[in-house]
C-alpha cells in the first residue's frame, strides 16, 4: 500500500459519501421507522450491521478481482464502508448506558453487534462469491 495525496483524496471522498449516508441512515431509522426505543441504540445497531455487509461485500468482490483499482478499494471499503459504520459511536453510546447503570443492555449490545457483524460480513463475503460464480 503506498501513501500517496491521490490515495487519501480517495478515502476521503469514501468517508464523505459513507458519513453522509450514515447520518442519513440514522436519520431514516429514527424519525422514518419510528425505532428510538430508550436504551438501545437500535439505529447503530443496523447502521453498523449494514456496514459489516457490505465491507465482506467489496471485501470479497476485490478478493475475487472484480475490484482491481487499489485506490478504488480503498474508497470503497477503508473510504465508503469506514465512514459508514464507524465503531466510535458504538463506543460512546456504550459508555453512555453504562454510566445510566444499564448493564444488561450493555452487555446485549456488545454481543449483539459483536456477532452480528461477523454473522453480516460472512453474508456479504458469501454474496460476492454467488456473484463472482455467476
Amino acid at each position: 500500500m503506498v501513501l500517496s495525496l491521490k490515495t487519501l483524496l480517495y478515502v476521503g471522498c469514501g468517508c464523505f459519501v459513507g458519513g453522509v449516508l450514515r447520518y442519513l441512515t440514522g436519520w431514516y431509522i429514527c424519525h422514518r421507522w419510528g425505532i428510538t426505543m430508550p436504551g438501545m441504540p437500535w439505529h447503530t445497531l443496523i447502521i453498523n450491521f449494514v456496514g459489516c455487509l457490505f465491507m465482506g461485500l467489496f471485501c470479497g468482490l476485490a478478493a475475487g478481482g472484480l475490484i482491481t483499482c487499489p485506490n478504488l478499494r480503498l474508497a470503497v471499503t477503508a473510504g465508503l464502508c469506514g465512514g459508514y459504520s464507524t465503531l466510535a459511536a458504538f463506543a460512546f453510546e456504550n459508555t453512555q448506558l453504562l454510566r445510566e447503570g444499564a448493564y444488561l443492555t450493555t452487555s446485549a449490545y456488545v454481543v449483539l453487534t459483536m456477532v452480528g457483524s461477523l454473522i453480516f460480513f460472512l453474508l456479504g463475503n458469501s454474496s460476492a462469491n454467488m456473484i463472482l460464480r455467476g
